[in-house]
């Protein structure tokens, strides 16, 4: 069987960890996952140990998806072996890996563009599968009619929260085809990366640019004077905390800045791995994180974590690992703030949070396993 997998990418580390999640689970079988020309580049895809679908999938392209694929029968079978090569009409299954793109927050393109390509897919009698993600708001009429078109080509949709999934069946009704499941990159196991000492630099600051864009003037303006006042208590407590950079120049511009605010530098960490950034997590005594997989990579680990972010997504997630306090304002007062944050350092409350951790953990990873059943059970998988 070859599955395709679409909505992830090489430059957000949730996104490739969500690839790095499908792959894990397929690498033992008889099956070929692939991704098309526009996730990342050749030796991207090779390393990740992806095959390579032989037509950019392009919405509005004045040439449809079968005479491309007829132009790739030139290219010679033991060619396209060689060089992991596939084409269109051989993928089976695929499924959607998006983590966030169907909602008014993401703009009409996002939606648009799936519902063609799930009508697409069907046509051509593949399984279409939307693995777990976040959804809505719908407020946008093209984007709930697309929504819709896309509901009635998929044979199966996840969302990862409550909110997510009351927003489906808002839409669309009760339906057996669209179930709750956790973030699923919850099984991925991280890795420690050559450079990186567990025992330093232990505390975790992951900022988001999307607090700045995504956000009102209010929530925008009080972001980076937040996360000054979580690390010079940090400080005051004799806890030099570290930035990871989880996605794009923009949030490291953010690094900068922070550290202009502070007037002192702090140690900045880019990995390029996601399974080292899941690593470098994992070691850490505690994380503050305005990024989503951030705060998985944290909380799947058993690491107490603050969150603060731009949608729903956030307090639904911690909602799932039984710490639904450790959502935390940026514009809570400073007192607020400094509570908050000494909870995932003193005791009893650190103790407390690691328990919860613990309980939620081994349940949500359970509810990944029963969640990749069902798919392959619907795909046909082996």
């Amino acid at each position: 069987m070859i599955i395709e997998v679409q909505g992830v990418n090489f430059i957000n580390k949730g996104a490739e960890l969500m690839l790095h999640a499908v792959l894990q689970h397929y690498k033992n079988g008889e099956n070929i996952v692939a991704a098309n020309l526009r996730c990342g580049n050749f030796k991207q895809r090779a390393d990740a140990g992806l095959y390579h679908i032989m037509w950019a999938d392009i919405v509005r392209a004045p040439i449809t998806g079968p005479v491309l694929d007829s132009i790739t029968r030139v290219v010679p079978k033991v060619l396209r072996q060689r060089l992991s090569l596939v084409r269109d009409s051989e993928v089976n299954a695929v499924l959607d890996a998006s983590g966030f793109a169907f909602s008014d927050q993401r703009g009409v393109n996002p939606s648009v563009n799936m519902a063609n390509r799930s009508q697409r897919w069907k046509s051509q009698g593949k399984k279409v599968v939307l693995l777990p993600q976040a959804f809505g708001p719908f407020e946008i009429k093209v984007i709930r009619d697309s929504v819709l078109r896309i509901l009635d080509h998929a044979d199966l949709i996840f969302a990862r929260d409550r909110i997510s999934y009351d927003y489906l069946v808002d839409l669309a009704g009760i339906s057996d085809k669209i179930k709750l499941a956790p973030d699923f990159t919850n099984l991925v196991t991280g890795q420690i990366p050559p450079y990186w000492n567990p025992k330093s630099n232990a505390f975790c600051i992951i900022p988001n640019y999307r607090m700045i864009d995504k956000t009102t003037a209010e929530v925008r303006d009080s972001y980076l004077p937040f996360l000054e006042t979580c690390i010079r208590y940090l400080l005051e407590r004799g806890i030099r905390p570290f930035i990871l950079i989880h996605e794009t120049k923009q949030d490291y511009q953010l690094a900068v800045e922070l550290q202009k605010r502070l007037q002192q530098e702090l140690t900045v960490i880019q990995e390029e791995n996601p399974l080292y950034v899941k690593g470098i997590i994992g070691s850490c005594s505690a994380v503050i994180s305005s990024r989503f997989h951030g705060l998985v990579n944290a909380l799947s680990q058993g690491v107490p974590s603050l969150a603060t972010g731009w949608s729903h997504k956030y307090q639904m997630l911690l909602d799932d690992y039984l710490c639904p306090d450790c959502f935390i304002s940026n514009q809570d007062s400073r007192d607020e703030i400094v509570c908050k944050v000494a909870k995932l350092i003193d005791e009893p409350d650190r103790g407390q949070i690691l328990s919860r951790l613990h309980q939620a953990g081994m349940n949500l990873k359970n509810e990944t396993i029963k969640m990749w059943a069902e798919v392959d059970s619907v795909i046909g998988a082996n």
